[in-house]
């Protein structure tokens, strides 16, 4: 019984030391302001204020598709005809140049360190 305790004790021990460690992500500063880059400006500033935060923190690539799936809801309840075309041309524009491996100063997770930086 005793080394069947210690045997769980051991493996309990390795199994949480082979857990990969994660980094944490840095927080926007306070004074951050983001905007709709490379857009013309709209009623739908607070939108991509939000965006670029999520853009800042970067993630995953399941968080990118919901942070621009949320940018392109956004956009579109605005209000104004306009809004509709807006959004689903922002929308294919931050899926296609907001990649990460791109080195544009509004990628997703811009705000991070790259590894080995």
């Amino acid at each position: 019984m005793k080394s069947v305790v210690s045997a769980l004790i051991l493996l309990a021990a390795l199994s949480i030391s082979a857990v990969p460690q994660t980094r944490t992500r840095l927080e926007p500063p306070q004074d951050f302001r983001g905007g709709c880059s490379l857009f013309p400006n709209g009623n739908y500033g607070e939108c991509c204020e939000i965006h670029d935060r999520d853009y800042f923190r970067g993630g995953s690539a399941k968080e990118r598709r919901h942070s621009d799936k949320r940018l392109y809801r956004c956009v579109r309840a605005q209000k104004g005809w306009q809004n509709e075309i807006a959004a689903p041309v922002m929308y294919l524009g931050v899926r296609v140049f907001g990649m990460s491996i791109l080195p544009t100063p509004f990628r997703w997770g811009f705000g991070q360190k790259k590894k080995g930086t």
